[in-house]
Parts: structure tokens; sequence; C-alpha cells
């Protein structure tokens, strides 16, 4: 989960410098104050945190999606067992189209990873 919330927060600091570039102070602003927005857990938002995730689902799609990829990557911790590979499978998958950097990179580096990984059941395998 660190390299997606790595991965996030480099497309949002990305996001604020082109808005800061650009002249778009209010937006910039708007940016750096959802840091911890894109960060939680969905169901530990705030009601202020949730207006701005809308906010930034309607005005900045790459982050909507970076936001989405790691939401999408945590929710592999949450499903039963037999379902995890697939899921993960699936979130690589979209990793890697996603056309953003940081994520293309995370999928990479899990994929190799995963290459090193033992067969299910024996002692070397990674916990998730």
């Amino acid at each position: 989960m660190q390299l997606a919330t790595d991965a996030l927060d480099e497309i949002r600091r990305e996001v604020w410098n082109e808005a800061r570039k650009a002249g778009e102070v209010a937006a910039a602003k708007d940016l750096k104050g959802a840091r911890f927005a894109l960060w939680k857990n969905p169901e530990s938002l705030t009601g202020r945190q949730r207006v701005k995730l809308a906010d930034i689902k309607t005005v900045n799609g790459p982050l909507y999606r970076a936001y989405l990829l790691k939401e999408q990557l945590r929710a592999f911790y949450r499903v039963p067992i037999e379902h995890a590979e697939h899921m993960l499978d699936a979130s690589l998958g979209w990793a890697r189209r996603c056309r953003l950097e940081p994520f293309v990179k995370l999928a990479k580096t899990i994929s190799a990873q995963r290459a090193g990984w033992s067969a299910p059941g024996s002692v070397d395998t990674v916990d998730r």
C-alpha cells in the first residue's frame, strides 16, 4: 500500500505544480489541502473530505483516477484469498494501462516482485 500511496501523492504533487505554474492559485490551494482526503480510507473520511474528493472527481480526472487505483489496490487486502490473485492481476493491468507514470512504475515493481514469490502455502509466501 505504501507504493500506491506514494504513487498517488506523486500525481497529486504533479497536478499541484501544474496548477501553480498556470497561475491557478485557488486550484493549487485546493489540491494542497486534498492530501489527507486522498490518503484516507473512504469509510474514515469526514464530510468535508468527501466533498473534497467529489470536487477532485469533477475537475481533475488524472488525480481521481490515481485515487481509484490506490483504492482498488487496497481492496486486494479485503477479498477472500481465493479471489485475491485475480483482483491483483486486474488492478495491476489497470495500473499498467492508466497512463499515470507513477502507477505504471508501481505495476512493474509489484509484477517483478511477484515473479519471485513462492507457491501458495510455502514458507516463503509473502503475506497479503
